[in-house]
């Protein structure tokens, strides 16, 4: 299976002749240019033919009068005549092992009874079996375990998340409705990579290389691409509500849902363009990474390079917040320590954990990836749905009427306690003539920029309920206030 695959990259590659060392005849030194590691396996690989050509191929067919398999080179390796009904071995190529590690064992191949070399039973091609080669193949197998197991639970826990919020009217505001749109692109994006990793494990499928097949591969790029962006949209409104104190809401879910789901359309566009004009790229459902893959991975890296800028500058401005009110020096560590890991998954800056893939194989670096992509959205639902104490206060009320309805205890009494609770939280508002809430001023060193992050609740006030306001705007009020205070 993985000599099929491996062998389908490499013909499409080996084409590009212009990669290949050249001597300058002057001073017969070998080009000065380094070489990567696919560049190098291909120069191996035509190294290995030419010499194959002289050693192997060039002899003739054995004469003693036995049945042999012909001699060949199978694109990887060179096999010598082979008498029927026999395995041969051959030591791993060197050169698969920056991208599958020292090898466990080695590479075989079958010479049948009646003389000719086995054949593999999905393609039909003479095949050799490279399989232990790849000594990470268990390795690979449990990443992609995790892969699954992660997106699963991410989509299972955002659809939880997503019922939520649109249950309850208290939870109904612009700041939750940027997460309602964060975790329906965790629910699509972690969709389309439990059918890309199911898509791969069907060779033939792939083999075929149907449009649907390519469509699949672009779409998931598409919502991957959304997911970050409204992770940038995550930041980017926090970041406006905490240094412009006067900023329209409306506005702002505007220009996130433009970045959000408008924005990622265009390098997706570029990189379905780009990649469908080479035809050497549009086979296997466009699985193999090429090199055109900096189409979609620029626009990610720079959203999560702002995003920290985002997370620098709330933090900056959190830690004059609690310096203008004299609190100690450890009791400022916890509260920004508890912003900070509150808010690396949500804006996405987990992943500079791991910035760059080693050329080399490493299992501990590709099991931390699959953990750090595949169970964000799980981390994002703890955090900001079932962890959050103002949602856990919401259901938790619900519950309690719905258990006294059942249990048919007076109401006038539950409503009374209800009530009596939410004052103890409520901020006090001024009205002016014409019946208008307005923030009544706050003596004391917090800003207007602070209070109109913590405490910004125009829309909940419209929808009549002052526990809908505190509730609805638990969200920031976690990263920066609330929770903050409730914790300590």
């Amino acid at each position: 299976m993985l000599g099929s695959k491996m062998d389908t990259m490499l013909f499409t590659n080996i084409t590009e002749l212009d990669i290949l060392p050249t001597t300058d005849t002057t001073s017969g030194a070998l080009p000065v240019r380094s070489l990567n590691p696919e560049e190098e396996m291909i120069r191996r690989i035509w190294m290995a033919w030419y010499e194959c050509n002289i050693t192997i191929l060039s002899q003739l067919y054995p004469s003693d009068g036995g049945l042999y398999c012909n001699a060949t080179f199978d694109g990887w390796d060179c096999w010598n005549y082979t008498s029927a009904g026999t395995r041969i071995y051959h030591d791993c190529p060197t050169f698969l092992r920056h991208k599958y590690g020292q090898p466990t064992g080695q590479a075989f191949k079958d010479c049948r009874v009646d003389g000719t070399w086995l054949t593999h039973p999905d393609t039909g091609r003479t095949w050799t079996n490279y399989t232990p080669c790849a000594s990470n193949k268990e390795t690979l197998q449990r990443v992609i375990s995790i892969y699954y197991s992660g997106y699963a639970l991410s989509i299972i826990l955002s659809i939880a998340s997503l019922l939520i919020f649109s249950c309850f009217r208290q939870l109904h505001c612009s700041r939750v409705t940027l997460h309602k749109h964060l975790f329906i692109t965790y629910v699509l994006s972690g969709a389309a990579w439990i059918l890309m990793f199911a898509l791969m494990d069907m060779p033939g499928m792939v083999k075929d290389n149907q449009p649907w097949c390519q469509a699949l591969h672009v779409l998931t790029q598409y919502l991957t691409l959304c997911n970050y962006f409204w992770m940038f949209c995550e930041g980017f409104y926090l970041h406006a509500l905490v240094v412009f104190a006067f900023t329209s809401d409306k506005r702002l879910l505007v220009i996130c849902y433009v970045i959000g789901w408008v924005g990622p359309l265009i390098p997706t566009a570029v990189y379905a363009a780009v990649r469908g004009s080479k035809p050497e790229l549009r086979h296997g459902c466009w699985s193999i990474t090429a090199d055109e893959n900096w189409i979609l991975t620029g626009p990610v890296v720079v959203s999560l390079v702002v995003n920290f800028l985002f997370l620098l500058n709330i933090l900056r401005i959190l830690l004059s917040k609690l310096r203008a009110v004299n609190s100690s020096e450890a009791h400022q560590s916890r509260r920004t320590a508890r912003a900070t890991l509150i808010l690396i998954p949500l804006l996405g800056l987990q992943y500079f954990v791991i910035p760059f893939q080693p050329d080399t194989p490493s299992p501990i670096y590709d099991i931390i990836s699959a953990v750090l992509t595949s169970y964000q959205g799980v981390l994002v639902a703890l955090f900001f749905c079932f962890c959050n104490g103002e949602v856990i206060n919401v259901v938790r009320r619900k519950w309690k009427v719905m258990r006294e309805r059942l249990g048919g205890v007076d109401m006038k009494r539950s409503n009374t306690f209800n009530v009596s609770l939410l004052e103890t939280t409520y901020v006090p508002r001024t009205t002016s003539g014409n019946g208008s809430f307005h923030r009544k001023s706050v003596e004391g060193p917090l800003s207007v920029k602070m209070e109109a992050l913590l405490y910004d609740g125009d829309e909940a006030q419209r929808e009549g309920s002052p526990e809908g306001w505190r509730a609805c705007h638990a969200q920031p009020a976690t990263a920066l206030g609330h929770s903050l205070n409730n914790s300590d």
